[in-house]
């Protein structure tokens, strides 16, 4: 698996958890915003011209959703309003969220220590972690859709939280097969999503790019 995955806590009471199961609009920005910057939740924070070029590439090709570019301001701007609220409503929320370039490497050295922690289903139950177990508002998406957006319920949020708390990540990977640190770094940055966002109650939203 050599292509990028991008993680993203996300509050299933939220309004927007709520807006993205039935408006076909937004969901459609999270799923093309989702690999920019550093989280759907920081979206915005990136340098504006880039910003610019991003939205007007979503809305030249998507007028079938986004309609009219009037019509597709109006939704960017409910879209910006809705992370601006989840964001004062979910202290931190914009923090709790991580990437993977070395996702194979990772996901199989992960199902080897739960192997050897006699942990049953270990395969699967690290690639559930590591690509998300359905799709999210399967309803909506479809071939206008460039990417596939996947989801991790709570529960499974929480036991892979349980997990993964008892892997030290300073040794989860040896010198050898880690020199300067990435995958460890990656590790790292999934485990601390996964225990944040269990000890919140949030789901994970999953793209692959």
């Amino acid at each position: 698996m050599s292509v990028a995955i991008f993680y993203s806590a996300i509050p299933p009471d939220s309004h927007l958890y709520q807006r993205l199961q039935t408006e076909r609009a937004l969901m459609l920005l999270v799923e093309r915003l989702f690999p920019y910057g550093n989280g759907i939740f920081r979206f915005f924070e990136i340098e504006p011209a880039e910003i610019d070029e991003i939205l007007n590439d979503v809305i030249e090709e998507h007028q079938n959703i986004l309609g009219s570019e009037s019509e597709a301001t109006v939704w960017i701007d409910q879209f910006r309003e809705e992370i601006r609220l989840t964001c004062e409503a979910y202290p931190g929320i914009e923090d709790r969220s991580t990437m993977l370039e070395s996702a194979t490497r990772i996901e199989r050295r992960l199902s080897q220590k739960l192997v050897e922690q006699q942990v049953e289903n270990a395969s699967e139950r690290v690639r559930s972690l590591i690509v998300g177990v359905q799709d999210f508002a399967p309803h909506l998406s479809g071939a206008d859709f460039e990417y596939r957006m996947m989801f991790v319920p709570l529960s499974l949020v929480q036991e892979g939280a349980r997990l993964l708390q008892e892997i030290d990540p300073n040794t989860f990977f040896t010198e050898q097969e880690d020199e300067r640190g990435y995958n460890r770094t990656q590790f790292t940055g999934l485990r601390n999503l996964y225990l944040e966002a269990a000890e919140r109650n949030e789901e994970v939203l999953v793209l692959v790019e």
